[in-house]
Order: C-alpha cells, then sequence, then structure tokens
C-alpha cells in the first residue's frame, strides 16, 4: 500500500493492531506506531487504546506503560488494559497501584477490572491484596455481579482462604449459580470432598438444580479410591437426568473411575454414551493405564483405528505411561510403532514419553536413541533423560547431559535440578553435587522447599551430613518432607538419637508426620539398636497421629527384632503386614536368621522368596553361606549346583571410588586396574602393619572349604579395601575417601577399616547397601552396631 503511494487510514491500522498476537513480531509492531505517530491522521482514544492492546498482547510492559503514561486522555478500556498488562506479566504490586490511581482520579471501575486484578492474586501471600480488592468491590457495590463474586471466590480458593470464601458465598444471591460452582471447583482443586459433599447437600436443599458444571466439579471432587462409593451415588444422580447424554460429564465420570482404580466402570460408561469426543478415548486408556492393564490399552488403541478415531499425543502418552515396566516391554514396542505410523516420532512430548518408557524397561540404549533423534529438546526431556540416567545409577551420562544444557540455548529449570540431584544421591556423588549447588546459586532460581528437600536428601545421601543440616537451616520454609528429609539423613548415618531429637523438635513446631517421616524415625531405631524407643514409635503412629502402618513400617520392626535377635517377634511382625508379605520383607528375616545362625527359619523364609521370585539369585547364595558356616559343605555345593542348571548368576559385589572427577571400580580379588600390582602391594603392606596394631583378620566369615592362609588372601582383597587402597594412592594425605559398596559391609572389612583410619590417619567413609560408616581414627560412627 505504501509502496504503491497509498497512505493507510484508521481502519487499516486497527485491522493491523488486531493481527499482533505474537511477541517475535513485537519489532514490526513498534514500527508500525512510530510510522503512524509520523503519519497525518489524528490519534483519538480507540487508536491509542488498540496500540496499548497490541503491547499488551505482546508481552511489552515496558512499551505499554510509556504509551499508557503519554495518553492525552484515558477511557476505562484503556485503564483495563493496562491492568491487564500487568496480570499477564505477572506484576500483582504495580496493578494494585494502578487500582489505587483509578481511584485517585475518579475512574469508575467496571466488572472486568476487578476481574483482571483478582486474577493476579494466585497464591498465599497475594490474599491481602485480594483482600484490598475486595473492599474496592464493596465500595463500588459489584459484589452481586455474578462473574465479580466468581473471580473473588475463586481468587480466596488460589489463596487458600477457603474460609472466607465460603463467609463470601452466604453473602451471594441464592440464584448465583456461578458463585456455587466456583465454590464447589474451589472445594474439589484443593481436595476438601467432604465439604465439597455437604455444599452439594445444602445446593439441593435449597431447591437449586445441579448443572453441567455442578456435577463436573463434584465427580472431580470424588476422583479418589476413598470416595468411590459417593462417585457411584453421583454416577446414578447424573444417569437420571438428562446429563447422561452430555459427552463433558460423562468424560468426568471415565476419568474419577480411572482415578478410583475401576476400569470396567469407566467402560461402562463409555459404551453408554451416545457421544463420544477424542477427550472420551483418552481418558478411558488413562483408567486402563491407572491399572497398568496394557492388553486392554491396545485394544482401545485398535477400536479408535476401527472408528476412525485417531489417537492423539495425550491418549499416547498415557499408553506409554502404563508400558513402563519390563514385562510391558512389547506393548510399548507396539505403541512405538503406531507413533511412527502416525508421523509423530519427532514430537518432543511423545519422544520424551518414548524414552522414559525404554528407560524404565531397562533398555538404555534403545531411550538414548529415541532421544537423539529427536530434532529438537526441551527442557522437560532434557530432565527426564537425565532422571533416567540417575534412577540406573549412571551418574556420569547424568551429569554430562546436565552440562550439556545451556550449549543447547536451555536454562535448567526446577525439575531439572531436582532430577541431577537426584541422580547424584544415586552414585553418592558429592563433588558433583556441590558443583550442581554452586550452578543453582549462580542461577535465577529461587530456593523453594520442593528443590530446598532435594538437597537435603542428595547431601544427605551423599555423605555430607554437615551440608543437609546447613541447607535445612537454609530454607525460609520448611514441610514435613523438608524434616523428614533431614531424620533420613541422621538415620543413613548411624545417628539414631540425634535423628529422634530432630522428629521431637518437628513435632514442637506442630508440623505434623507423615508415613514417610516414620519409616526414618524407624530405620534410625533399627540402625542404632534403639529398641524400646522404635516400639513406642510404631505403636504412636495411630494412637498418637492417626496413621496406619504400612509394609515399609513392618520391614522396619521386623529389622529392629531381627537384628536384637527376637526372631520369633520379628515373624510375628512380618505376618502382620497388610496383604501378603513381599520379597523384602522374607529377605530381611532371611539375613536376621543368617546372622543368629537360625538355619531352620532362614530355610522357611528363603522358600517363601522363591516362591515369590524363583530366580532371585541372593536367596541362594545367603542359604549357601549359612549352609557353610554350620559345616554342611554338601548341602552347600547342591545349592550352587542348582542354581548354575537354573542359570541364576550371583550378583557381583562391586566398590567405587572418586578420585579427581573420575570414578573407578573394584570387584573382590580385582586385577584388571592398570595400577592393580602397586594397589595389591600396598594393600599387603598395609594389612601386616594393621596386624602389628591388633587386627586378627576373621577367617571364619570366609566360607569356603580353604586353607587358612587362602582364607586371609580372600578377606584381605575385597572390593573395599582395593578401592580405599586406590584411595591412599591416588590423593594428597588427610584428603577423606569416599567408597560405595553396592553390598552390606562384612564385619572383618569393617574392623580392618576402622584400623586403616587410624595408621593413615584418614577419615574414610563407606556407603553400603544399608547405611553410612564414618571411620575416624579407628571408630565408626555406627559404633559397631549395623
Amino acid at each position: 500500500m505504501i509502496l504503491q503511494g497509498c497512505n493507510p487510514g484508521r481502519a487499516t491500522y486497527m485491522t493491523l493492531l488486531n493481527a499482533f498476537d505474537d511477541s517475535s513480531i513485537l519489532q514490526l509492531g513498534r514500527s508500525i506506531h512510530v510510522q503512524f505517530m509520523g503519519s497525518n491522521i489524528e490519534p483519538d482514544i480507540v487508536l491509542n487504546t488498540a496500540f496499548l492492546n497490541m503491547y499488551r498482547k505482546n508481552g511489552s510492559l515496558r512499551d505499554a506503560r510509556t504509551l499508557f503514561d503519554n495518553l492525552p486522555q484515558r477511557n476505562l478500556v484503556s485503564w483495563n488494559v493496562m491492568l491487564a498488562t500487568y496480570a499477564e506479566n505477572g506484576s500483582p504490586g504495580e496493578a494494585l497501584a494502578l487500582l489505587g490511581q483509578m481511584y485517585l482520579q475518579q475512574v469508575k471501575p467496571d466488572g472486568i477490572t476487578f476481574i483482571t486484578i483478582l486474577n493476579t492474586c494466585s497464591e498465599p501471600a497475594m490474599l491481602i491484596n485480594g483482600e484490598i480488592i475486595f473492599d474496592g468491590v464493596v465500595k463500588w457495590s459489584m459484589e452481586s455481579d455474578a462473574l465479580v463474586g466468581s473471580s473473588l471466590l475463586s481468587m480466596y480458593g488460589k489463596c487458600a482462604a477457603l474460609y472466607e470464601a465460603r463467609a463470601l458465598l452466604e453473602r451471594m444471591p441464592d440464584n448465583n449459580m456461578v458463585a456455587w460452582n466456583s465454590m464447589l471447583a474451589i472445594y474439589a482443586q484443593k481436595e476438601h470432598t467432604q465439604e465439597a459433599i455437604e455444599l452439594f447437600g445444602e445446593m439441593q436443599a435449597r431447591g437449586l438444580i445441579a448443572d453441567r458444571v455442578t456435577c463436573i466439579s463434584m465427580i472431580r471432587a470424588c476422583s479418589q479410591p476413598s470416595m468411590i462409593n459417593q462417585g457411584i451415588r453421583l454416577h446414578v444422580l447424573v444417569f437420571s437426568t438428562t446429563l447422561k447424554r452430555n459427552t463433558a460429564v460423562c468424560n468426568a465420570l471415565i476419568t474419577m473411575y480411572g482415578k478410583c482404580k475401576k476400569a470396567a466402570y469407566a467402560e461402562k460408561v463409555f459404551k453408554a454414551m451416545t457421544v463420544r469426543d477424542q477427550i472420551s478415548w483418552n481418558a478411558l486408556i488413562a483408567a486402563y493405564a491407572q491399572q497398568e492393564d496394557v492388553g486392554e490399552i491396545l485394544n482401545v488403541l485398535l477400536e479408535m483405528y476401527q472408528n476412525g478415531v485417531k489417537p492423539n499425543k495425550a491418549s499416547l502418552v498415557s499408553a506409554l505411561d502404563a508400558c513402563c515396566m519390563p514385562v510391558a516391554l512389547t506393548s510399548g514396542q507396539i505403541i512405538h510403532y503406531q507413533i511412527l505410523d502416525l508421523g509423530l516420532e519427532t514430537d518432543v512430548m511423545l519422544g520424551t514419553a518414548l524414552f522414559t518408557m525404554y528407560g524404565k524397561c531397562n533398555k538404555l540404549e534403545d531411550a538414548r536413541r529415541v532421544f537423539d533423534f529427536l530434532p529438537k529438546h526441551d527442557v522437560v526431556s532434557w530432565s527426564a533423560m537425565i532422571s533416567m540416567y540417575g534412577q540406573h545409577g549412571h551418574g556420569k551420562e547424568a551429569f554430562r547431559i546436565f552440562h550439556e544444557m545451556p550449549s543447547g540455548g536451555l536454562v535448567p529449570n526446577r525439575v531439572t535440578y531436582i532430577s541431577i540431584l537426584d541422580a547424584c544421591a544415586s552414585v553418592a556423588a558429592l563433588p558433583e553435587g556441590k558443583l550442581v549447588h554452586a550452578c543453582f546459586t549462580e542461577g535465577e532460581l529461587e530456593l523453594d522447599v520442593i528443590v530446598g528437600n532435594a538437597f537435603i536428601s542428595m547431601y544427605g545421601k551423599c555423605g555430607s551430613l554437615e551440608n543437609a543440616v546447613y541447607m535445612f537451616k537454609r530454607m525460609k520454609i520448611r514441610d514435613v518432607v523438608s524434616w523428614s528429609a533431614l531424620i533420613a539423613a541422621f538415620s543413613q548415618h548411624g545417628h539414631g538419637e540425634e535423628a529422634i531429637n530432630i522428629f521431637c523438635e518437628m513435632l514442637e513446631n506442630c508440623v505434623r508426620p507423615d508415613n514417610i517421616t516414620f519409616v526414618s524415625v524407624l530405620s534410625a531405631c533399627s540402625h542404632a539398636g534403639l529398641f524400646a524407643e522404635g516400639c513406642k514409635y510404631f505403636d504412636s503412629m495411630e494412637e498418637d497421629h492417626g496413621l496406619t502402618a504400612t509394609e515399609d513400617h513392618y520391614l522396619c520392626m521386623i529389622d529392629l527384632f531381627g537384628r536384637m535377635g527376637r526372631l520369633d517377634e520379628a515373624e510375628k511382625y512380618l505376618l502382620k503386614i497388610p496383604g501378603k508379605p513381599g520379597i523384602v520383607a522374607w529377605m530381611t528375616l532371611l539375613s536376621a536368621s543368617r546372622l543368629h545362625n537360625d538355619l531352620e527359619r532362614g530355610c522357611y523364609a528363603a522358600e517363601k522368596v522363591l516362591e515369590i521370585d524363583p530366580q532371585n539369585d541372593a536367596v541362594y547364595v545367603t542359604l549357601s553361606n549359612m549352609l557353610s558356616a554350620a559345616g554342611k559343605w554338601d548341602e552347600a555345593a547342591k545349592l550352587r549346583k542348582i542354581m548354575i542348571q537354573r542359570g541364576i548368576k550371583k550378583s557381583q559385589g562391586w566398590s567405587s571410588i572418586t578420585v579427581d572427577g573420575r570414578v573407578t571400580e573394584f570387584s573382590a580379588g580385582d586385577t584388571s586396574h592398570p595400577q592393580t600390582s602397586e594397589i595389591h602391594s600396598e594393600l599387603d603392606k598395609i594389612t601386616e602393619e594393621i596386624k602389628m596394631m591388633g587386627y586378627v583378620p576373621d577367617t571364619k566369615l570366609v566360607l569356603h572349604d580353604v586353607v587358612e592362609a587362602e582364607k586371609e588372601l580372600l578377606l584381605c582383597h575385597h572390593s573395599e579395601r582395593l578401592a580405599i587402597t586406590f584411595g591412599l594412592i591416588n590423593t594428597q594425605r588427610g584428603t577423606p575417601l569416599h567408597v560405595i559398596k553396592n553390598l552390606r559391609v562384612c564385619s572383618d572389612c569393617h574392623t580392618a577399616t576402622k584400623y586403616i583410619s587410624k595408621l593413615t590417619k584418614r577419615t574414610i567413609i563407606v556407603r553400603d547397601a544399608n547405611r553410612f560408616h564414618h571411620f575416624e581414627n579407628g571408630i565408626c560412627s555406627c559404633g559397631d552396631y549395623w
């Protein structure tokens, strides 16, 4: 137009401005504004407000405010657009200040004004702003406006001020269904199910007829297994009205039954529907996914094709989530083929679900191939990949991916930091954990309660109690997870009494413990041999805190009694476990039987494990060791022969140590390391020196029918001693050594490490399968009780 000499008019500019809705063309919008200012068109309030709205839609708060301040005249629309700009840019304080300016300039707000600014009050800290806005609503007599009232209720809900929301509802007219439905939605979102049911009953008592929105909110409120009976009553109520033909209501019912793990009920609702949409199919797949019924998911996907409905990303993601276990790998691969057939293999969200599925099915190479094939990655996919490697103990790969993220132009978010911290914890990588901490501190993220909890847990699992305590004290807000993580850290390090003291301090701070808290407390009692305290806290769970003991709590009690040698009582606790005792329970009893040489009970526990998992190598090894310790060499040999015949291989024991950022791993008697000769020579020298200090090898732990000298040699070349010696050779004097062992440290290595710490004047920290051992000057933090 301009090149051909045709000057744009008001209508042209209005059309152009309405087309702007993408921040990527903000510069073009500014150019048009400059061009307009240089034209002969007289700017009026309508055009100026359109330019203001263009800046709002493009997210440019600075341009919008500059224009607003320079407007020769403003109307209510201008003020509302500027308010919306602040609201959409997360500036509640500035929005409230602008509302104050409106009052001062005698500009009367309307419903849009209040609805806009109420949307800025989205968390409890903003409640005071909401109260100020509420005063303005009352001042301008707008509390009876249905939409304003609904926005006020929504604000109170977001700010967790449910009492104030309920009081406001009482002040509003009974016929305001928008307000009643808003209150129901608040109760449903906050999981205040009982209050939602009571409010629904009050609506019925007042003669208010439930509509589509009412029913959907109530159905969502009942979407938990404990409320299934109330959900069924709602189902009956809905199907007695015309709402049974409403697709959205039926979709909500399918979702509710899915979350209540009642997929068969969800299918009945689905089949009764006269009109289905994509959400209906997705909800049914999600219902089967909740029950991990992969076969039915594949049937639904096939039925979708037969009905001419193509699965979308949501349905395929739900289906893949159900395949995240090795036995469902084939089904996951079938869904992968469907994704390829639909041409969705480059979608980031689906790709993330795919490689997560392969990772959880222990197919890391396939997972990596899917990840590398994606043309682009977002923060979610990077975080998921870090998490996958961390969960499989591949800390090195997790760290590498974390450090590659910035090169892809991505900034780690909270989920990323939580994922990498979990990876550090899984391999006890303290130096890397500290490096991640430094990266977080240098970034722009605030230390919120979730990330703070991840740091506490990481430092605890990496052997740094002082840093775990430091992070706990630094947090401005702590929740039950924060306290539980700190208790767990002290428990893992064998500081049982300190863990209990923290628990008591938690109660004094009026923080209500949950099931996880008590697992940490009972574990602390078990590790420290605090028998009376363990029994007391187990009983107090239900008596004082209304918590029902789960299998994890019973496992702690089995371990506590088992360590004390009270195996009859340990077995009684095992038989009290809700449902059938699992592998871990029987293995715990088996370990206690081995510790106290109860061969008969050990055989019984081993049989129970093999009923559940016939290929469990740990059972065969433990039972074989018990038979050997009892001198029953022939029976032990027969058992090892059975293992060979059944193709069962013993899990390899290993110990690892990180030196100069590199993880080095050793197995017992390892000769594969380039420094093998030096390591073995130094270890032999150390062994002779600690013998002179009083160390006597406990050769009865060598369960092989060999001569005494050979038994000593086998003992002295266990994996943890090789790792410790490697650390002594390759680090400076006085440097603490951190060793990870995948099995429980044996009593002879425990004794030897005490002597080594005294001989070398080193702090040696060993994390075995059960806990941490801090060896210093010939003493271990566990007090020789582990």
